[in-house]
């Protein structure tokens, strides 16, 4: 008996209608607004994790990142990465099996909206296989929803496929037990440039920022950790980890 994982993963994209189009545009536009430090060194071999049809992967490599890898479970969403770019790398397989079978082989691993997906023991498999894969000194990028952000239950229960939720202290507390150095998460919220991303910016800024400071009077403000914002409400995390 097929698990409901053979079901949905096998045409991901399409399950959504039109919420998950291809829009390389608009996703190129968030991309450059988020990843504003990309590696020095060009030759630098990456891996993007679920990379659906290849949006990232298209971006990056408009940045000059020839060594690229995307890894995902959907066969469609891959037909049309590979109709894309017939050229690269494309590879139909579990993330976290693909991670294992490759020790120190990358120098940056990203996973957007992929982490949500697993399992407690399987967040914890992958980070552990993560780890192995990289490089000394590789890093480790992901991007979740915030599991204590203000109506976050919308995110998570809107893909019957989402597992768990996270917030910057749990992302904080795995990773480090899973043996990452130089930890870092804080909260994201893209907003376009137009008429309409400038009002939810604006809008964003005054509930999310009230948000932050329910959670610190709910919380405390207690101990800081460098690069961990602990108390934001954002409705995104952006993650970053070293491998020691």
């Amino acid at each position: 008996m097929s698990n409901y994982r053979d079901i949905l993963y096998s045409n991901y994209s399409a399950s959504f209608e039109g919420q998950k189009a291809l829009d390389a545009s608009m996703q190129h536009d968030q991309y450059e607004a988020t990843y504003t430090h990309l590696p020095s060194d060009r030759s630098s071999s990456i891996v993007d994790l679920g990379c659906g049809k290849g949006e990232w992967i298209a971006w990056i490599s408009s940045k000059g990142f020839p060594l690229l890898t995307g890894v995902d479970l959907s066969p469609s969403d891959l037909a049309i990465a590979r109709k894309n770019d017939p050229g690269r790398k494309w590879v139909e397989e579990n993330v976290i099996t693909f991670l294992e079978s490759h020790t120190a082989a990358f120098d940056l691993l990203h996973a957007k909206d992929i982490i949500e997906h697993f399992t407690k023991d399987e967040f914890i498999r992958f980070l552990s296989a993560a780890r192995n894969a990289l490089k000394p000194g590789g890093k480790l990028w992901m991007i979740t929803f915030n599991a204590q952000s203000p109506m976050s239950s919308v995110t998570r229960y809107g893909d019957f496929t989402h597992e768990t939720g996270h917030t910057p202290s749990s992302l904080a507390q795995c990773l480090r037990a899973c043996g990452f150095a130089e930890v870092r998460v804080s909260g994201l919220h893209y907003c376009s440039s137009s008429l309409g991303g400038r009002l939810r910016a604006m809008f964003g800024s005054l509930v999310y920022g009230f948000c932050r400071v329910i959670i610190q009077l709910r919380h405390g403000k207690g101990p800081q950790t460098p690069g961990i914002d602990r108390m934001t409400a954002s409705p995104d995390l952006f993650v970053e980890a070293v491998k020691a």
